[in-house]
């Protein structure tokens, strides 16, 4: 019998967070956003970084399981 298969987890399959862009925007507060939107893809991009590692694990999971039949 295979082994079931695990889900990604649901935290790194949310939806990334948009920044709030207030309707008056000074320099200064462009910068403060622009600082906030990298934060953001970076941390996104830390979760997608998780996702890729957490399929490699499946697949090389799944390839070391070939032929093994109880």
């Amino acid at each position: 019998m295979p082994a079931p298969v695990v889900p990604v987890p649901a935290h790194l399959l949310a939806d990334c967070p948009l920044p709030v862009i207030p309707d008056e925007l000074t320099y200064g507060g462009a910068i403060l956003l622009l600082t906030d939107a990298m934060k953001t893809i970076a941390d996104c991009n830390h979760d997608k970084r998780a996702i890729r590692e957490f399929e490699q694990m499946r697949a090389s999971g799944a390839e070391s399981n070939k032929g093994n039949v109880l």
